[in-house]
């Protein structure tokens, strides 16, 4: 009997600004694919990653729980291996469990890299910075007679600082064949489940490497201007420049001028260009499958990108070139094109998958449900460098030796500190209630579940609960490929 559920395609790009979307306002690139996604949805116009790290921001999505409960707070740590028997499950999980088919194709930046955290058939093309994980993208690239390049063996990336030219053959980069391979999924998915399936793209992550031909369709001149540094940026910018200068990325960010960093959002928009190319990819292949009219699409990041902004690249601190992630949610069983003003955030996610999959709220989740009103509300975040707390009007933030408050609707370059003006100082106190609050909420919500499974409190785990990355999980080479024959699915 055929389940009349919807499925749910969920699109995953990694590190992407709303404002490089033609939906978000850019005139200076050509978004169709995605544009036309919220052309015919919600497009939500201030969503707020509260962990702007790759991993942090995943393990929280994953889970629908804030960093600082779930303990991964940095890219060295992921969530505990008993964390199921502490009450702790991810969404693929849940909806495995609840009769859906759940897949995850591309880049996920779960450690290890090839565990399945719920889901039911994985396709793995990992980080872009990890080269050397053997992958089914790395066993594809081989057979071709290639491999995973680091941004030092492509064209510019020193002299660009991480803008670069990717070289390989057009199917043979890496977003490509993640869409590819999503389409062929779709094309080929013959299951009476629903599905749901998570794409996760590589780009537009540094290093910033589309091929020349897509930054030639780029006007330099057109791109906006990157916002100064502050006193502020500058009590931690040496941490970020040591942090590039490591083997990773092995780059050296002690000066990033305004030319630098336009060629390096010109090599992003470029990227982007390409990335709806392939999001058009995925949904041609959805329309073909016939199942276009019982799916609910959404499309979101897990971060954004300095991109030169305060003299920054990447992500990690508490900026709205960090924090803010596009979102567009297409219900193609009844679409309605409307914009969504409200404050959200990534971990609300995780309960409207619950919601369109017809279950019950899950008592872990911090979020709410997309279809809840969020009026008042104040989103707090945590990563290993500070903390946050971001209301519609203002955002407080707290690092190692360093506070400052933004008046988002006053300076919406978040260039002056107001945390010492009388006139805000409600601001301040409302949010640092507002933060002291949720900390604790996430604090208890550990200690509750560490008591529940005491023999288990310390295994493996470090100081934060989570469970410490060993260097072979991060950069190993071990492991088979996990693609399975269709047959197996």
């Amino acid at each position: 009997m055929k389940d009349g559920r919807p499925n749910i395609l969920f699109i995953l790009p990694d590190q992407l600004r709303p404002d490089f979307l033609g939906a978000y306002g850019a005139d200076f690139l050509q978004t169709p694919a995605i544009d036309g996604l919220a052309a015919q949805g919600v497009l939500y116009e201030t969503v707020v990653s509260p962990s702007p790290i790759c991993v942090p921001a995943r393990a929280s999505m994953l889970t629908g729980q804030h960093a600082h409960a779930n303990g991964v707070i940095d890219n060295l740590h992921w969530l505990r291996p008993d964390r199921r028997e502490m009450g702790i499950a991810t969404w693929p999980e849940l909806l495995s469990e609840a009769g859906y088919h759940t897949a995850g194709i591309g880049k996920m930046h779960f450690y290890p890299w090839d565990i399945t955290e719920g889901f039911g058939h994985r396709i793995i093309a990992e980080d872009k910075r990890h080269v050397h994980i053997e992958d089914d993208y790395d066993a594809f690239l081989k057979a071709g007679g290639w491999h995973k390049a680091h941004g030092n063996e492509q064209r510019g990336y020193q002299g660009w600082k991480g803008a670069c030219f990717n070289d390989l053959p057009d199917h043979a980069q890496v977003d490509r064949w993640v869409a590819g391979k999503a389409a062929d999924y779709l094309r080929g998915y013959d299951d009476v489940r629903p599905f749901a399936i998570m794409v996760g793209f590589p780009g537009p992550h540094c290093p910033y490497d589309p091929p020349k031909a897509a930054v030639g369709r780029i006007d330099p001149d057109a791109l906006p201007r990157p916002l100064p540094m502050t006193e502020e940026v500058q009590s931690y910018r040496e941490d970020f420049v040591a942090s590039y200068r490591r083997g990773w990325a092995d780059l050296d960010y002690s000066t990033l001028t305004e030319d630098e960093s336009l060629r390096i959002r010109q090599h992003y928009a470029a990227s982007v260009e390409r990335l709806d190319a392939d999001v058009a990819t995925i949904l041609q292949a959805l329309r073909d499958s016939g199942r276009l009219d019982n799916t609910i699409v959404v499309f979101a990041s897990d971060h954004g990108d300095y991109l030169g902004d305060f003299g920054l690249v990447g992500k990690t601190y508490f900026h709205e070139p960090s924090i803010r992630v596009p979102l567009v949610v297409t219900d193609f069983r009844a679409p309605e094109a409307r914009r969504d003003t409200e404050l959200r955030s990534v971990l609300d996610l995780f309960p409207s998958f619950l919601d369109w999959a017809g279950l019950p709220p899950a008592a872990q989740a911090h979020g709410q449900s997309l279809a809840s009103n969020s009026n008042g509300r104040v989103v707090v975040g945590m990563t290993s460098h500070g903390v946050m707390a971001r209301s519609a009007t203002h955002t407080l933030v707290r690092y190692k030796g360093a506070m400052a408050l933004y008046d988002l609707e006053q300076d919406t370059g978040e260039q002056f500190d107001c945390s010492g003006s009388p006139s805000h100082a409600k601001a301040v106190r409302e949010l640092e209630q507002a933060l002291t609050c949720e900390l604790l909420r996430g604090t208890m919500a550990t200690s509750a579940c560490a008591s529940a499974s005491p023999r288990r409190r310390t295994h493996s785990m470090n100081g934060n609960g989570a469970a410490p990355i060993a260097r072979r999980q991060l950069y190993g080479t071990r492991f088979q490929i996990l693609e399975t024959p269709r047959s197996a699915m």
